[in-house]
Formats: structure tokens, C-alpha cells, sequence
């Protein structure tokens, strides 16, 4: 419904901010969604701190600064802190609610999307993480037999004996 294209899925005015002239090319794509990122992190107010800082800037990426701000308001209306990702996440969906959106700047928003989308990426980053920490004990010569085995199950990386 936003109109947004290629794999970073770029809508054509942050296309255009992040110098991409082609949002189907993928490394055009990939270059402007992370630098669109880094602007979003570096946009977050100084007092959200990591790794909130990270999960606000990737919900704002995906639904738009200007939502996450309403929501961070209505967070902040319920008393709970909106600087924190955990309490954020808990009123974002409240912006598909009229009883919500009506009194906020930036009104609807899809809010359950990028509840999901932080989500996804938290997961996937750990997977990432515990898959690096033990290509890590590998790469050291000093695996456990219970590591080896971990590394042949996921059946990315033969067995290092």
C-alpha cells in the first residue's frame, strides 16, 4: 500500500533522500536501506539507549518515524517508559485503534507490523549470534564434542576434528 520496492523495501522519497536511483537493484537497495538505518539510530532522542536504540530505529523503519513517536506519547500516557522497547512494542498496536490514532499526530498506523518485523530480526539475530560463537570455538581448535555436533546438525559447516 506504501508503494515501497526491492529488497530493502524502499519507499520512492527515502529512495530518493538515500541517493538510490534504483530500488530493484539490490546493492543499490541494500546501500540505501542501511543508510537509511544508521539516520534512523542517530534520529532516536540520546535517552534510548542500545539496544532499544536499535529496535526503535528498525520499528521506525518499517512504519515510520512519525508513528513510533505517537506510540512512544501513548507509552508514555499509560506510564510506562518510552525509552524502552519492551513497553513501546506493548502500545504500537494500539495505533490501528481509532479510539487511539484519533488523538495522535500521525494518526492510523499498522501497528502490529513492526511489532512483528523487530521481532523476526531479533529472532534471526540470534540464531546469527549463537551460530558465530560457536564457529568462534571451532575456528579456535577447541571445540567441545557437544559444539562439533551442534555445527554438523545445523549442516552449514562439515565437522572439524
Amino acid at each position: 500500500p506504501t508503494g515501497v520496492r526491492g529488497i530493502m523495501m524502499l519507499t520512492l522519497n527515502t529512495a530518493s533522500d538515500m541517493r538510490v536511483t534504483n530500488r530493484l537493484d539490490a546493492k543499490q537497495s541494500i546501500y540505501g536501506g542501511a543508510r537509511y538505518l544508521t539516520k534512523l539510530i542517530r534520529r532516536m532522542p540520546e535517552q534510548i539507549l542500545e539496544p532499544d536504540r536499535t529496535w526503535m530505529a528498525l520499528a521506525s523503519y518499517n512504519v515510520g518515524y512519525g508513528h513510533l513517536e505517537d506510540a512512544r506519547k501513548i507509552t508514555q500516557h499509560m506510564k510506562k517508559d518510552p525509552n524502552k522497547w519492551i513497553d513501546v512494542r506493548e502500545h504500537l498496536p494500539l495505533l490501528q485503534k481509532r479510539n487511539w490514532y484519533r488523538y495522535t499526530k500521525h494518526g492510523f498506523a499498522r501497528g502490529e507490523e513492526p511489532v512483528h518485523y523487530v521481532q523476526n530480526i531479533r529472532q534471526y539475530y540470534d540464531i546469527l549470534s549463537w551460530y558465530d560463537s560457536r564457529l568462534q570455538q571451532i575456528a579456535q581448535n577447541q571445540p567441545s564434542e557437544e559444539t562439533v555436533q551442534e555445527a554438523v546438525n545445523f549442516s552449514i559447516v562439515p565437522p572439524v576434528l
